[in-house]
């Protein structure tokens, strides 16, 4: 059988199958609303009548993307659905100057209110105002605060853990402590956090507008890292019907997107116990510095879409403007372990002999054949009968609890307290390993 090979001039499978799967993560339904903000206001001219008809735009500032309307016949306008970001207000009437507002900063759910007044003259001149200072919203009676970018990427995080900053808004209080920002903790200890005095976990958690709450746990289902997050905001009070599932209050917090320019970064946290002095149990025992070896690596990538056409050709796309993506992974490898003094049975206790079981002052501690229960003849409670001696007979153990205890150590040092061959006080745990893997 012969084969013939023949040079085709069409792009590689490979080159269009990335372009379907672009398309295809394009047509993707956009993010819910509650986690954007709506700009809006009333064009009025300098006599402080209300001007119809007027156009609107409003452009975001790091994308260039425009949103257009125009004013109804009370001159009021209203964009909704807005990122979260930085934004330029124009508006334009035949007879009038353009106005130009700058410096807008929208936040996440927020209703911002700006009023634009325009004076009589061309449309080619330009009036423009820069405004730095918050946008007031005055249409609902929310109470919110929002931790804005700046605080997320710049405070020092333990595990860079961004939720740990709801504890920075007013009236919320932790319900699992100073742990709670510990950078062992993805879950359930940032969800147990009480606002307004309200029960413990009975907040919502969203994420781009969807509700990020586990309700049997309770837990975070999705808890953003750090360099994914662009802001959230903790809301209280009265709240509109759109923020249901809550006794408490609504963490509602926005992931970042892509812009014009290409933005990223890249990094590794590392822990380890070469940096560390050892503990003060292990002093006591003798015993090295438990191992300690931590990693949190991750990087993110975000920018506008482009399909440079000195590789694909036709099917060439230059995205700025238009199209943008971001993309973010974090991962961690986290192994350590604890010890402690532990009491653990003495090889008598092991073969059912108590005989010297006894309390912190010497006194024996008795044992009872449970099978023996009876009701007590002179009044409430029950009655058994002691093991002679204290001494549980060899056929009266129980095989499986047997086989277990070869697994225990034996006692190696002298006990705190000689009587009940107990330490006192009882410390950390068995000494163990965990590794975590790594999760985008």
């Amino acid at each position: 059988m012969n084969y013939t090979h023949r040079k085709s001039h069409h792009p590689s499978s490979l080159r269009i199958a990335i372009l379907v799967a672009v398309i295809l993560l394009l047509a993707l339904p956009g993010r819910a609303q509650q986690g954007r903000g709506t700009i809006f206001g009333t064009v009025k001219d300098a006599n402080g009548a209300v001007i119809p008809g007027a156009n609107i735009t409003i452009t975001n500032t790091a994308t260039n993307l425009n949103t257009n309307t125009v004013t109804n016949e009370s001159g009021y306008y209203s964009v909704p659905n807005l990122l979260v970001g930085s934004y330029t207000a124009a508006a334009t009437k035949e007879g009038f100057k353009k106005r130009l507002q700058s410096g807008l900063m929208l936040e996440v759910d927020q209703r911002a209110q700006v009023d634009l007044t325009l004076e009589t003259g061309a449309v080619t001149e330009v009036m423009e105002v820069t405004s730095q200072g918050m946008l007031v919203d005055t249409s609902t009676a929310t109470i919110g605060k929002v931790i804005e970018n700046r605080r997320v990427q710049e405070l020092p995080l333990n595990g860079r853990n961004a939720l740990s900053l709801v504890l920075l808004a007013p009236s919320v209080q932790s319900g699992a402590g100073p742990t709670a920002s510990g950078f062992g903790d993805r879950g359930t200890q940032v969800a147990l956090i009480r606002i307004n005095g309200s029960p413990l976990a009975t907040n919502n958690f969203l994420v781009d507008g969807l509700s990020s709450t586990n309700p049997y746990v309770p837990d975070v289902n999705v808890n953003p890292n750090v360099d994914s997050v662009q802001e959230f905001k903790v809301q209280s009070n009265t709240m509109s019907p759109e923020f249901g599932y809550t006794l408490g209050g609504v963490i509602n917090l926005v992931t970042k997107s892509g812009a014009n320019r290409v933005f990223g970064t890249l990094y590794d946290f590392t822990r380890n116990d070469a940096f560390d002095a050892n503990s003060w149990t292990n002093n006591r025992a003798g015993r090295a510095k438990s191992p300690l070896r931590y990693n949190q690596y991750g990087g993110s990538i975000g920018g506008p879409i482009t399909f440079p056409k000195k590789i694909f050709g036709p099917l060439g796309y230059n995205g700025r403007d238009r199209s943008f993506f971001f993309y973010n992974y974090e991962g961690y490898r986290f192994t350590t372990s604890t010890s402690g003094f532990l009491t653990v049975p003495t090889e008598a206790f092991r073969r059912g002999d108590f005989r010297e079981l006894r309390n912190g002052n010497g006194e024996l501690i008795h044992i009872y054949k449970p099978s023996t229960t009876l009701p007590n003849p002179n009044g409430q409670g029950f009655l058994r009968e002691q093991f002679k001696d204290n001494i549980i007979p060899t056929d009266l153990l129980d095989p499986v609890a047997v086989n277990l205890l070869r697994f225990y150590p034996l006692p190696n040092r002298t006990p705190d307290n000689a009587a009940s061959n107990a330490f006192a006080p009882v410390q950390e745990s068995i000494a163990s390993t965990n590794r975590i893997p790594s999760a985008p």
